[in-house]
């Protein structure tokens, strides 16, 4: 364990350094410790920032530095944790020889649906969409994500629950390598999206449904399908039926951190045998 955290803390301050986030010269304490406890709170705490301040403090891990500030920073670096796990993926993306990936996306509920109206963090008719996979509403966000056969994350994107996947799709599954190939369930059969993949050389391949053609290699892409369903069981497994949060800018920082933290184990794992 103590290895892992040196090694985590590690990849971090050496990708804030590549992405040019400099620490405020006034505070002792640097950015880099305090997404460390951001990183120990999803990984270890089921988010729960308070415990793992008071576990990081217990144990010396960093310098001291007051709750309530150490909420404001974390908070603060919610455009950084973006951009780190942009980083990552680049790296599994080269080292993804098949090129070949997964395109899904799972759902994040603000609350339970029957509490939609009385939801604190924040009310719209947008946040309500169907998840098809659990057959009832849900009241939330999407995180759409790209995996690759090792089920290391390559992009992600949050939109509100009600947003169609292949909608999704047009933000950001165009990234891939030319000549990948680009595997998505039934909800990803779009003839429009197919031919926009195509500009930039990406072969979209859809597990078409029971109705429509055969699909001589089905059983293949059900199997490499299958990688990107157990990410989503990792990382919801995490946080549990709802992220704890007082309001939408802490939801959706904690929800980003969630991700960079499975991200930052995927890339532990794949250097932890050369080590």
């Amino acid at each position: 364990m103590e290895h892992k955290i040196i090694t985590i803390f590690y990849i971090i301050d050496e990708y804030l350094k590549i992405i040019g986030k400099k620490d405020d010269v006034r505070s002792k304490i640097s950015n880099s410790e305090i997404m460390l406890i951001g990183y120990l709170a999803v990984s270890s705490f089921t988010g729960n920032y308070y415990k793992a301040y008071e576990f990081s403090q217990m144990i010396k891990l960093v310098k001291k530095i007051e709750y309530s500030r150490f909420i404001r920073r974390i908070r603060d670096l919610e455009k950084v944790m973006e951009k780190i796990f942009l980083v990552i993926g680049e790296i599994f993306k080269k080292a993804e020889k098949s090129k070949i990936y997964s395109i899904d996306s799972f759902p994040v509920q603000l609350c339970d649906i029957t509490r939609e109206k009385r939801c604190r963090l924040w009310n719209n008719e947008q946040f309500k969409g169907y998840n098809a996979s659990k057959k009832r509403f849900v009241y939330g966000f999407k995180v759409h994500m790209i995996v690759n056969t090792n089920k290391e994350p390559i992009f992600f994107y949050i939109s509100d629950a009600s947003t169609h996947d292949v909608t999704a799709s047009y933000k950001f599954a165009f990234n891939l390598p030319q000549n990948s190939i680009l595997i998505g369930d039934k909800g990803y059969v779009s003839s429009n999206l197919t031919t926009f993949l195509k500009k930039f050389n990406i072969n979209l391949s859809p597990i078409f449904r029971k109705n429509m053609k055969n699909d001589n290699e089905y059983f293949t892409k059900r199997k490499i399908r299958k990688k990107v369903e157990t990410t989503f069981s990792i990382v919801t497994s995490k946080f549990g039926k709802y992220i704890r949060a007082t309001s939408i800018s802490g939801f959706l920082t904690k929800l980003k951190l969630f991700l960079l933290s499975y991200s930052l184990d995927c890339f532990y794992k794949a250097n932890y045998a050369t080590i």
